[in-house]
């Protein structure tokens, strides 16, 4: 009797296999569970929907009000800064002229049409000016003045100039006279000798000129309101005494105060600015609701799809069940039940087989079935698969938590730039293959984290004339935007401008883009933090920075701002010239080209520009001052105007080179002599500060007008940093950087280092020949190049400072090796800018000389026997 068996075993009147209907229970329950799996997914979707609502609906209108906010402080600041400037120009030359001749000449005049024509010349430098009067007052003071005497208009007037000639200093003072609103400024004049006579200059503007002022910005943004504040009998009140633009929306109006005034800058938007700005709340509750719509049809097709696919995977898992085929299941989560459906089917494999092979003893003979390759399947093999589940832990295609690789580090920070560029106390390389955007947008980032965390907002940022400076700008000042950082652009100027601006703005920290005296394809940068020229700590913090990917982040503003005009109005409000001079000037095509010919016009000398047009391939001569080749033009061209001297500037001004009217030049050191004389001798015991290239007869004329001399580094910001540490009135270093403590600011300014050359030339009277020919003379060279590979040269300079045996002499290493003897000293060092080792020497005669250079090329020789000298 032949009998086909069942696959497994069956519930009493169910007609299905027992693995089978369980399944199909543990099916209903994953239904059931998966729903409820749907309505959590769907409530957890709701909650961040729900949060972006408020976000948006609620916080929205706060986040308006503080950019409003925010906004309207940045435009009233703007214009405050603008007033501002309008103002101290006015004042500066005011106090200027009270500082004149002519305005000494008022003073000891009695005559009052000699004050006439002093005021009537006065006004010639004073074109915004409607009136100006020179009020002299006696010892009785101003006790007797009455309104309209000596022109005074009113009461305001008259304090004013009692105020000014008590010594107070004074504020600008706004009223109304014949119907229109007029603003006056005072100025205190005394003479030296002439001691119970003084003088008040009193200039009057007109208040259209504020309004005009105000017009600056972009007037259709709100209005702006200048108002004058005072104390009245009812507390403080003010007065709007200009205003430019319209505006209604007095809830954002924000005020800044004006510096040494009492006034105030008010914006208010207008309605048009404001609805520019704000965001209307229907799209956003379009896009919620879409939103919201989205994520309940995304559930709701999860909930339908999962059924359906759950229905056609337990039919598989059934299927596969019945004729033991290989199973591939397209949801990780029945994976379990497989197991139980697998372990199901084994033991009844198992049974089977032992029943049929009960039923051959009993002589019944079972027809086998046709059997399935499956049974060989090693799925169906491996006991890991059957009775192991441990592993499954970690999810299909994942390793466990301890074969996972690790996650690498992160690369292309250590490297990837070239660290060479990152010099002593500036920035510097070849402006294509080196400072490419990427890399300077690094920088950028950087040096704006560094001045965030030192508590500096705003970082003013200007660039000189070579090609490549736009494009360094550009990324630059997105960057230092990126990293939170407002950014003052002051655009193509020298770089002693962007030092001034530092001084003379309300922003202390800037970068200034430029090459220096480098060749036209270089460039770099120069760093000032709170008004101080980073150095070698500074520069080395900004690359690791660079290395660490240490940035902060943010968004900042742009602002532009002209320096020049405030710059020049301050040079000739310092800088006296006695006789006019003629002085011939060698821009060699850098920033000073469009500035230094006009300042010395304006200060009465006769100028011949020479290369004064701003171009960056510098196609005339190199950059390079401290180049005694590159000053043969100019000497031909001072010669041949009979000038009385000659000045070159390098490509962004901060050093300058003299030649004589005989077409000498004059080394820096030598020049150094003169400004020191002149210095020392008004200010016995001040410091003077110059770097190591520099000749020693320099300390004996400093000490003998009573001054202390001080050896330092070369470098102007090694220079600045000691100047500021002794408290030093001068500086100066071989290369042409002159810094001036006593009357200017202290940092390099080649320009006003010309002026001040010029002023002590026209005052004494002697010519720059006869100047010079009174110091002592030596035989000295300029400064020679010995050329190494940039990797190499502060190697090699510390093994000629370690290994030389100079023992003849005295040695001084604070910059490389200095040696003085008897008759003479020499010089080398690593330099700071180029790749090369620099050297100089000076002795009392030729033969000295020649001795001198031939113990350093023998000592050098024993160090680097291969290294080719040029001297």
């Amino acid at each position: 009797m032949l009998k086909r068996k069942t696959n497994g075993a069956q519930k009493p009147g169910s007609g299905k296999p027992a693995s089978t209907s369980n399944l199909q229970g543990i099916a209903a329950s994953g239904n059931a569970l998966y729903r409820i799996a749907a309505i959590a997914l769907m409530a957890a979707l709701t909650l961040p929907t729900l949060g972006f609502a408020y976000l948006m609906l609620i916080r929205e209108p706060a986040v308006h009000e503080k950019q409003m906010d925010r906004l309207a402080g940045s435009f009233a600041t703007q214009q405050a800064t603008s007033v501002h400037q309008l103002i101290s120009g006015i004042r500066n030359r005011m106090e200027g002229a009270a500082k004149s001749p002519l305005a000494m000449s008022a003073i000891a005049s009695e005559s009052d049409d000699d004050i006439g024509l002093v005021e009537q010349a006065m006004l010639d430098y004073f074109p915004e000016v409607i009136s100006l009067r020179i009020i002299a007052v006696g010892d009785m003071g101003t006790a007797d003045f009455e309104e309209g005497s000596q022109g005074l208009r009113n009461h305001i007037e008259i304090d004013l100039v009692r105020r000014t000639a008590s010594g107070e200093s004074t504020q600008p003072e706004s009223y109304q006279f014949e119907g229109r609103w007029l603003t006056s400024l005072a100025a205190l004049v005394t003479h030296p000798r002439v001691t119970n006579r003084r003088a008040v200059i009193i200039a009057s503007i007109s208040n259209e000129l504020l309004s005009e002022q105000l017009k600056s910005l972009d007037i259709s943004a709100g209005k702006f309101a200048l108002e004058q504040v005072y104390v009245g009998a009812n507390g403080e009140r003010s007065n709007t005494i200009a205003m430019a633009g319209s505006g209604n929306s007095d809830s954002y109006a924000r005020s800044v105060k004006i510096p040494d005034t009492s006034w105030l800058v008010t914006f208010t938007p207008s309605q048009a600015l404001l609805t520019e700005l704000s965001l209307s709340p229907q799209p956003l509750l379009w896009v919620l609701a879409l939103c919201f719509l989205a994520v309940l049809g995304a559930v709701l097709f999860m909930v339908l799809m999962f059924t359906r696919t759950l229905e056609t995977q337990i039919n598989k898992v059934i299927s596969a069940a019945d004729v033991k085929s290989p199973l591939e299941l397209s949801i990780p989560g029945l994976v379990s039940i497989a197991k139980q459906l697998r372990r199901a089917t084994l033991r009844t494999l198992r049974q089977n087989f032992a029943g049929t092979a009960g039923e051959a003893s009993n002589g019944q003979i079972d027809v086998p079935q046709r059997r399935s390759t499956d049974y060989v399947n090693p799925m169906f093999q491996s006991a890991k698969i059957l009775d192991d589940e441990g592993d499954d832990h970690a999810g299909p295609g994942l390793k466990p938590a301890g074969g996972a690789p690790a996650e690498s580090a992160a690369t292309g920070r250590h490297g990837n730039f070239p660290a060479h560029i990152f010099r002593a106390y500036d920035i510097r390389g070849n402006a294509t293959s080196e400072l490419n955007d990427a890399l300077v947008t690094l920088i950028g980032k950087a040096i704006g984290s560094i001045a965030g965390d030192m508590g500096e907002q705003t970082l003013i940022v200007g660039c000189d004339g070579r090609k490549s400076s736009p494009r360094i700008k550009t990324a630059l000042v997105k960057a230092l935007m990126e990293s939170g950082r407002d950014v003052v652009d002051i655009g193509l100027v020298p770089t002693p401008l962007l030092y001034f601006a530092t001084r003379h703005l309300n922003y202390k920290s800037g970068i200034m883009i430029t090459g220096s005296h480098n060749p036209g394809d270089d460039n770099g940068m120069k760093i000032v933090l709170k008004e101080k020229t980073i150095a070698a700590g500074g520069i080395r913090q900004i690359q690791e920075r660079i290395v660490k990917g240490d940035f902060s982040t943010g968004s900042g503003r742009l602002i532009r701002e002209d320096i020049v005009s405030d710059y020049t109005d301050e040079l000739l409000s310092d800088i006296a010239i006695a006789v006019p001079l003629k002085i011939v000037i060698d821009a060699g095509n850098g920033a000073t080209g469009g500035i230094a010919p006009r300042l010395f016009e304006d200060l009465g000398c006769e100028v011949v520009p020479m290369y004064c047009e701003v171009d960056g391939d510098f196609p005339n001569h190199p950059p390079d001052t401290s180049d005694e080749d590159n000053l043969e033009d100019l000497i031909e061209a001072v010669k041949r105007e009979e000038a009385d001297f000659g000045v070159a500037f390098d490509g962004d001004g901060d050093r300058l080179a003299v030649v004589t009217s005989s077409g000498r030049i004059v080394r820096s050191d030598v020049l150094l002599m003169i400004y020191a004389k002149d210095v020392v001798s008004r200010n016995p015991g001040a410091d003077v500060v110059f770097d190591v290239k520099c000749s020693r007869n320099l300390t004996q004329l400093i000490t003998r007008y009573g001054g202390r001399p001080v050896l330092w580094k070369t470098g102007h910001a090694f220079m600045k940093e000691k100047m500021v540490e002794t408290g030093a009135l001068l500086g100066g270093e071989f290369s042409g950087h002159m810094f001036f403590g006593e009357r200017w600011y202290g940092f390099d300014d080649g320009m006003y280092a010309a002026a001040r050359l010029a002023e002590i030339l026209s005052t004494h009277g002697d010519s720059l020949d006869d100047t010079i020919a009174s110091f002592p003379a030596t035989v000295n060279t300029p400064e020679i190049l010995i050329f190494v590979p940039e990797s190499d040269k502060f190697e090699l300079m510390d093994r000629i400072v370690r290994t030389a045996d100079f023992s003849t002499g005295k040695i001084n290493n604070l910059d490389g090796i200095r040696v003085d003897f008897t008759d003479g000293w020499g010089l080398v060092r690593a330099s700071n800018t180029s790749p090369a080792l620099t050297a100089r020497f000076e002795a009392d005669t030729e033969e000295a000389l020649e001795i001198i250079k031939a113990e350093f090329r023998a000592q050098i020789a024993l160090v680097e026997p291969g290294l080719k000298l040029n001297f």
